[in-house]
């Protein structure tokens, strides 16, 4: 697990074993199978490690085909699908004992100046110092500690009030940043934006049922994750992450995030993931 930022940010230290090639490493982990937010994040650094260093990425796409084991480290294999005068295009497959657990497509485009406006942060929404912390609040509902959120240790993660249900879905807010400061590569900044996206935002999923996230009752999973990154953001500074569920069917949950920094929104995300009842 990134116990630390130091162990996060070597997460994101690929080796290139061929031509478009990388092999990632492998924290240790509690889990049975690996965090989403890892492979996706690593899969991502493979893609920047072939795109000019002026591009700046701008959208992802990505599926997660199997579960990652912590058995044996992920292989990334980078396709140029297309470098144009503005935009570059990657395909990125990530294998594991030969399979294919994670397939990502990611856009890149050289800065350009043009037309300009963000939403504003909702109003409301307490501080991150007026907020508890997830491990408190979940401590304090189940009654002990949450062994999963060891896993998240790198990561300040605050709730900025209650889950809530309303009529157009569940809403959940959190305040999140790294434990401590990040070096300013801002593709690092970006890399680590992505992983901390695939904490929390299935679980807004459940806010809106009389159900546990957490229970044993439920399987959950990640089956896919968009994300638009709108503005430079620093993740060693507080983000809010403003998450919401308008739509459960069929076994899965739809979600979408945006993230705000400095009052300014400067991304967007959205994935669906399996919300089974099995007991």
């Amino acid at each position: 697990m990134p116990a630390t930022v130091e162990d996060l940010i070597k997460l994101f230290d690929l080796v290139e074993v061929g031509t478009d090639k990388f092999r990632g490493p492998q924290p240790d982990t509690t889990w049975q199978r690996l965090f989403g937010g890892q492979v996706m994040a690593q899969t991502l650094v493979a893609a920047m490690r072939t795109v000019p260093g002026t591009r700046q990425l701008h959208s992802l796409h990505g599926y997660f085909l199997r579960p990652g084991s912590r058995e044996e480290s992920l292989r990334f294999e980078v396709e140029h699908v297309r470098d144009g005068r503005t935009f570059s295009a990657r395909r990125v497959i990530t294998r594991q004992h030969d399979d294919v657990i994670f397939d990502l497509n990611a856009s890149f485009q050289e800065p350009e100046d043009g037309l300009s406006h963000a939403a504003l942060q909702p109003e409301g929404v307490p501080s991150p110092e007026k907020c508890p912390s997830l491990g408190a609040v979940l401590e304090e509902r189940f009654g002990a500690p949450i062994r999963m959120l060891s896993e998240w240790d790198a990561l300040d993660v605050r709730l900025a009030g209650a889950p809530t249900p309303t009529p157009n879905g569940g809403v959940m807010r959190a305040w999140v940043r790294t434990q401590g400061g990040l070096p300013d590569d801002p593709w690092l900044h970006t890399a680590i934006l992505a992983y901390l996206t695939d904490v929390l935002l299935l679980s807004v999923s459940t806010v809106q049922h009389e159900v546990e996230f957490l229970s044993p009752s439920m399987q959950t999973a990640s089956i896919d994750h968009a994300m638009w990154f709108h503005r430079p953001v620093r993740c060693d500074q507080w983000l809010l992450y403003d998450m919401v569920s308008p739509s459960t069917s069929g076994a899965r949950g739809y979600c979408q995030g945006r993230l705000f920094q400095d009052g300014r929104l400067v991304a967007s995300c959205a994935q669906e993931g399996l919300i089974r009842i099995i007991g």
